[in-house]
């Protein structure tokens, strides 16, 4: 935990998760107290919330103790062993560098890509994120079939699948692609999994 000059702690460890509080790097020893205070900021008359714990040293750019934290747990669940191999080979070295959200895009952008190659290759056309999805999985005249369409179930899969498909374009990669966005090691893991998931059922088409 990091504690603010405004407010030190009365004792030594978080009392919520049992962290020793911290003022400096452990790996340098930069003090970090500028970094984050408890007071609110004002711009213009408007309140603005004090800025966010910092995850890696401006010092010496190691990752601080809770960002370690979270790279253990994800580690020790065994993700990597569970996860389709094309995401652990692209995101695995991103994660483990601190880029959470760089290991998201560079997935679902290889993912985006996968199935533009196959639709481009039994179509000619070229399409992208959420049209070429849709286009491509669509339950009637899909391009790439998923499942037995003959079947209400099977149309039903189609369906989903789809809709998994250019949800993740839209949701997930669009947004990383066009904005700054930080997300944590946990909710990284989150969409690591769903496009594990996309991959293997692309390898999986009829």
């Amino acid at each position: 935990m990091l504690y603010s000059v405004d407010a030190p702690p009365t004792r030594p460890r978080c009392e919520r998760c049992g962290e020793a509080f911290i003022d400096s790097c452990p790996s340098c020893g930069h003090v970090l107290e500028n970094t984050f205070v408890s007071r609110v900021y004002f711009t213009n008359g408007t309140p603005v919330s004090p800025p966010k714990r910092p995850d890696y040293c401006q010092s010496c750019g190691k990752p601080l103790p809770w960002m370690n934290k979270e790279v253990r747990q994800v580690e020790a669940s065994g993700l990597w062993k569970l996860l389709h191999p094309k995401v652990t080979e692209i995101a695995q070295p991103r994660f483990e560098a601190g880029h959470y959200a760089d290991a998201v895009e560079a997935v679902f952008k290889e993912l985006n890509s996968a199935v533009k190659i196959l639709f481009r290759k039994e179509t000619g056309e070229e399409l992208d994120g959420v049209p070429l999805m849709r286009r491509a999985f669509t339950p009637s005249k899909p391009v790439l079939i998923l499942d037995d369409l003959t079947t209400e179930s099977g149309r039903n899969i189609q369906q989903g699948y789809m809709d998994l498909f250019a949800g993740s374009m839209a949701g997930i990669r669009n947004p990383k692609a066009h904005e700054n966005v930080i997300i944590s090691a946990e909710r990284a893991a989150h969409h690591l999994t769903l496009a594990s998931l996309l991959f293997a059922k692309l390898e999986e088409r009829r």
